[in-house]
């Protein structure tokens, strides 16, 4: 029922037809993230980037330690933040190297960069910034302008879609600000020529000005902190945004089971849903079109149980201290239920709680039985039972009975 899967083809759009087919895709469409039971008629739907039509993006960044996040706790670095604010679903990969040269860069790319590419991804987009150490080593700009070049050459043979990082500042090598005025110039100037977006975090005022570095960069004054990489992250993201993700040509609506299909939307990963009302199985239903193809209709159950259960606590008890008591209890659930619970058994003297012991998987209906060494001092007590059950809905009533300890 999968049709035609879209890839990457050299220096083309994202969107270019491959032989693959799409029959070799599974959607993963699911309600609730493929629970079983649960209590309310609000989910959340959708496939996570596995839609019928493409599997989730791939994104490889590849440079020096500021595209790894130089000292950065994880989420604040380059990459994290930058994704954060792409509304696709994406697989992300750091190719980095402290100190790289892009010589270097150009022959490790195969093995690091390229071995990263999946067919019928949504997208395949290698983010590159690179030539910084190479100009403090003195190095032409031309040349280095040029070893860029062959490097995104190379990266989008191998299909990917490229989007070159300019040059950030340093202040640590004199001739550095000269060269990257050069560099970050050509690049400016010529990148269409061999990528597929510029990502110019140097022209941001904010981290590109020399001379006001203490707010966005650390105390070496080269590597962003967290607030320099949320300025790189917002000149990146809408670059990525607006290259050509194959979900940009995916239409899908969705329906309950049974009921008429709702309007045609823009595809998404993710969306919250309302099920049909009452407690029961439910199913919603999902299909995909893209272009004139015929459209894709892909499922996935869940069972609705908005009704808390029901303990009992079997009998009374009395026990020598030392000795093993035995608790038996039930739990009870109107239908439809799930077919276990959690237990929570308490013993309380007075409303204070002195003992609790927990127990998973308890089955619906059956009779059971809690043992234990009581250790408790001599006197009254009362012990109770309460349950969650599979769907999450808490006891209506608990059970308790009198625990006496002699």
């Amino acid at each position: 029922m999968l049709l035609l899967v879209m890839a990457v083809t050299p220096g083309a759009s994202l969107l270019t037809t491959a032989d693959a087919r799409a029959a070799e895709l599974t959607s993963r469409f699911a309600i609730q993230d493929s629970r079983v039971w649960l209590r309310s008629s609000r989910v959340i739907v959708g496939d996570q980037g596995w839609s019928p039509y493409f599997r989730p993006g791939v994104v490889v960044w590849d440079g020096g330690s500021i595209v790894g996040g130089h000292g950065m706790a994880p989420g604040n670095d380059f990459s994290a933040q930058t994704l954060a604010l792409v509304p696709r679903v994406c697989r992300s990969y750091e190719s980095v190297t402290a100190g790289a040269d892009i010589a270097d860069m150009v022959v490790e790319a195969p093995a690091e960069v390229d071995a990263r590419y999946r067919a019928g991804a949504d997208g395949n987009v290698c983010v590159v910034h690179a030539g910084g150490s190479d100009l403090k080593s003195g190095r032409d700009p031309g040349v280095v302008f040029d070893q860029i070049r062959t490097y995104c050459a190379g990266r989008r043979d191998a299909g990917f879609a490229v989007v070159v990082v300019t040059i950030l500042p340093r202040t640590d090598v004199p001739t550095f600000e000269a060269a990257r005025a050069t560099l970050n110039g050509m690049l400016r100037a010529h990148w269409r020529e061999f990528a597929d977006g510029l990502a110019d975090v140097a022209a941001d005022p904010r981290i590109g000005d020399i001379y006001d570095n203490q707010r966005y960069y650390r105390a070496d004054g080269k590597h962003p902190n967290a607030a320099g990489y949320a300025v790189m992250a917002s000149v990146t993201a809408p670059v990525l945004i607006d290259l050509p993700w194959l979900s940009q040509a995916v239409d899908m609506r969705l329906r309950n089971a049974g009921a008429e299909w709702g309007e045609w939307r823009a595809y998404a990963a993710l969306t919250t849903w309302w099920l049909a009302p009452g407690d029961g199985a439910r199913r919603v239903e999902a299909e995909y079109r893209q272009g004139v193809e015929d459209p894709v209709v892909v499922g996935d159950g869940i069972k609705v149980d908005t009704v808390g259960p029901t303990t009992r606590a079997l009998r009374s008890v009395a026990v020598r201290r030392g000795r093993q008591a035995v608790l038996a209890y039930r739990v009870l659930d109107a239908d439809p239920h799930g077919p276990y619970a959690t237990v929570v058994l308490r013993i309380l003297r007075g409303d204070k709680v002195v003992k609790s012991m927990v127990r998973h998987r308890r089955a619906i209906g059956d009779r059971h039985r809690q043992s234990f060494t009581c250790i408790l001092p001599a006197g009254r007590y009362r012990w109770e039972v309460l349950a969650r059950d599979t769907a999450g809905n808490r006891q209506s009533v608990a059970g308790s009975a009198r625990l006496v300890v002699r």
